[in-house]
């Protein structure tokens, strides 16, 4: 399997490329009044409105730095109606691709309740790298938030 690489600090994470639609730079977003603080906009994609999460404010509490290797990944993200809506990312670190069989990935030992979304660990001379589970990156409450006008649309 191939994953898209990038970081949190100092730690590595990955998502499975499959998943990826596309990695662009940096985006200016149109703010959302009131989302929550992982909500940093939406943005427009080949003409239609994508929803953009910072992974950095998801998941450390602070927003993304503005580096060069900042990135916005557009990924497919199942949204809860059975279909697929595109969503993207902000990523620091945004720099390799790595290959790796499911099956070296262990449990990481910890139980992360509030996030959900981190899976096992592989490691490799670097270190460990954790899989993001992109169909359980968002809560509940913000997926509706973020996919309710297109799946009333549909």
């Amino acid at each position: 399997m191939l994953f898209l690489v990038f970081q949190l600090d100092q730690d590595r994470y990955a998502i499975e490329a499959a998943q990826v639609v596309s990695v662009l730079n940096l985006v200016n977003p149109k703010a959302i009044p009131q989302a929550p603080a992982a909500v940093a906009g939406a943005f427009d994609y080949r003409g239609e409105p994508v929803p953009l999460i910072d992974l950095c404010q998801l998941a450390l509490g602070r927003p993304a730095r503005a580096l060069l290797s900042t990135r916005v990944i557009v990924v497919n993200y199942p949204a809860g109606d059975g279909a697929n809506r595109k969503l993207g990312l902000i990523a620091e670190q945004v720099l390799e691709t790595v290959r790796r069989e499911a099956a070296e990935f262990a449990p990481a030992g910890v139980d992360a309740a509030q996030a959900p979304y981190l899976g096992p660990v592989a490691a490799d001379a670097q270190g460990l790298i954790q899989w993001v589970r992109i169909e359980q990156l968002l809560p509940d409450s913000v997926r509706e938030l973020l996919f309710q006008a297109a799946v009333e649309s549909a």
